[in-house]
């Protein structure tokens, strides 16, 4: 009896693998088919610009910095980039649950990012989107502790924000190489 219901399992498997196959399915970070270097290459010819806070540099513009170049360069910045990435957030905090002292019980914390990723050679600007995170705490009676639990909010906003902003360079890139392999029409003048 356990023994079929193994073998139900790696048939499930199996045919669910080849579905995904047949509808074209490819993992992000694969090789592309052609043989040409992987996305984590192509990825890490970005270079990060400095992160600004509405025009002013700040830590949280440095964190975000560091995450992503983490995601997209982790062998270190490339000197001669073909791409760079122009990034400026902004912080917004709201707070609300109020007690009936009229202190407030929870706070949202919501980071916003606006980043472009311009080609070098043509200083065209080639994808152009923004990324949003959004975290509520609970506020206690204590400063220090409303201090630590923003800190870990904005941590947990910045990780959540690069993944965004990086998955979807990486996204961008994949759907520019599936692009790239697609015949284009040309006009042939025959005389």
């Amino acid at each position: 009896m356990q023994l079929r219901h193994i073998l139900k399992t790696f048939l499930g498997v199996f045919l669910l693998t080849g579905l995904l196959a047949g509808c074209g399915f490819k993992p992000m970070y694969g090789q592309f088919s052609d043989g040409k270097s992987d996305l984590r290459d192509v990825m890490a010819n970005i270079r990060v610009d400095s992160i600004t806070e509405e025009g002013r540099p700040s830590r949280i513009g440095q964190v975000i910095r560091n995450n992503l170049m983490d995601r997209l360069t982790p062998y270190g910045e490339t000197k001669s980039a073909e791409y760079i990435l122009r990034v400026t957030f902004l912080i917004e905090e709201h707070g609300y649950g109020i007690r009936e002292d009229e202190s407030v019980t929870l706070q949202n914390l919501k980071l916003i990012t606006a980043y472009q990723l311009e080609e070098v050679a043509t200083s065209k600007v080639i994808l152009d989107s923004a990324a949003r995170g959004l975290v509520t705490y609970d506020l206690a009676q204590s400063d220090y502790s409303n201090m630590i639990a923003r800190n870990a909010s904005l941590g947990r906003l910045v990780e959540e924000v690069s993944n965004q902003m990086a998955t979807r360079i990486g996204a961008y890139f994949s759907q520019n190489e599936a692009q790239q392999k697609t015949p284009q029409k040309t006009t042939q003048n025959t005389q």
